[in-house]
């Protein structure tokens, strides 16, 4: 009985190890594309960085508009995540997050003269800050924040294994915070183009929700099949229509 108790110890070691995502450190960059009736731009570029290890998630996404209208929007987003592995997938538990947003005038922006140490410079989805951001602004935020735990999810996600409209919804517990969910809507294998290359790809949709009620703003998003990178994300704001397209890994 002992040595049967001890092999499946073992077993059971060596398949949560096995369900342990590692991801080496990466920094991945996006264009970000406007459109609002006949408007069309490019309006600004990010950088999401990544990395998975000991169950351990980091990852941060740093972007600022062109300057528009005298001014340069940007946000700094941070998420640092425990993932425990089970079944089907690992369970979230979010450790930090936290999501800037800043609107330096032009001249402030090419000089550095402004940043975090002045309350009227920033607001930050903890509410810190004393910058003017409207309500929806700061949600729009709050969604790009958390949309960087999908990063380690669609590394780990089997989309080869699920049907077209089939749905898996993962929990997010927030430590000292309310709990919140993504699901996810698997569309079926597409392509898609950037950066140059045409990608082989997984076509998504996902939705956050926060206290049981959808944010109503669904994001579509194209991953590579190789690298299980996002090549595009997109969404309907009330503000228009934005897109963040792969622009290639430094």
């Amino acid at each position: 009985m002992r040595k049967i108790l001890l092999t499946l110890v073992v077993m059971a070691t060596a398949l949560a190890a096995a369900a342990q995502i590692e991801i080496p450190y990466q920094e991945i960059g996006y264009d970000v594309k406007y459109h609002w009736g006949f408007m069309n731009v490019n309006i600004g570029h990010g950088k999401v960085t990544l990395q998975s290890q000991n169950q351990q998630f980091n990852a941060t996404l740093d972007g600022n508009t062109i300057p528009w209208e005298g001014r340069v929007f940007c946000v700094s987003d941070t998420l640092n995540a425990a993932m425990q592995p089970g079944t089907p997938l690992s369970s979230e538990t979010v450790s930090y997050q936290n999501g800037w947003y800043m609107k330096p005038t032009t001249a402030q922006y090419r000089e550095g003269a402004f940043g975090t140490m002045n309350p009227f410079d920033y607001k930050n989805t903890l509410g810190q800050g004393e910058l003017d951001a409207s309500g929806q602004t700061m949600e729009a935020i709050s969604i790009s924040t958390d949309m960087l735990g999908l990063f380690y999810y669609f590394h780990e996600i089997d989309f080869d294994n699920m049907a077209p409209g089939q749905q898996v919804t993962i929990p997010i517990a927030v430590n000292g915070g309310d709990s919140k969910s993504v699901t996810i809507t698997y569309n079926g294998t597409s392509s898609y183009e950037a950066a140059g290359y045409m990608f082989d790809t997984y076509g998504l949709t996902f939705e956050f929700t926060y206290q049981g009620v959808p944010s109503g703003y669904p994001v579509e998003a194209q991953v590579a099949q190789n690298t299980r990178v996002p090549v595009l994300l997109s969404t309907s704001l009330p503000i228009g229509h934005v897109e963040m397209i792969y622009a290639g890994a430094y």
